[in-house]
């Protein structure tokens, strides 16, 4: 199963339009062309985990423009998985003025070892949350604990 952060059409709009400029600076003999395919990139960069039930295995996703990349590593005795509510905190810049903002999000996590977990997917909706959980926690035989509950 794959789960693959979901980012804003507007950055995906974003990152093609700063691509393409890049891909023409780089036509035209400036080797700057490649730090803005660079930002580009970040911009369209999804994170994610995948799991393999059968062959017991997990990997961290990294994907930009479709191409994937991640090393497998061996799946714990997964006790249960866990949907939780956070924030997410991130700073927003503005020539001389800084602000730290927070987003609420929910978390699907998958625990081993009573308190060590691995992160699979994180979105900004319960149901979505949940719906993924329980597939994932159907798929592993193992029980759907929600810890997102509203205040």
């Amino acid at each position: 199963m794959r789960f693959l952060n979901p980012i804003s059409p507007i950055k995906v709009f974003f990152s093609i339009v700063v691509a393409l400029f890049g891909v023409y600076l780089l036509t035209q003999g400036t080797m700057f062309g490649l730090i803005i395919l660079g930002v580009s990139a970040r911009l369209a960069l999804r994170e994610g985990a995948e799991v393999e039930v059968f062959e017991k295995r997990y990997r961290n996703l990294y994907s930009v423009w479709g191409v994937t990349v991640g090393n497998w590593k061996p799946l714990p005795d997964i006790e249960y998985v866990s949907v939780f509510k956070t924030v997410k905190n991130y700073r927003a810049r503005v020539i001389t003025a800084e602000a730290n903002m927070g987003k609420t999000v929910f978390r699907i996590n998958l625990f081993y070892q009573t308190n060590k977990h691995i992160t699979v997917y994180e979105t900004d909706t319960k149901e979505d949350a949940m719906h993924k959980a329980n597939g994932l926690a159907k798929a592993l035989e193992i029980e759907v604990y929600d810890a997102a509950t509203e205040d």
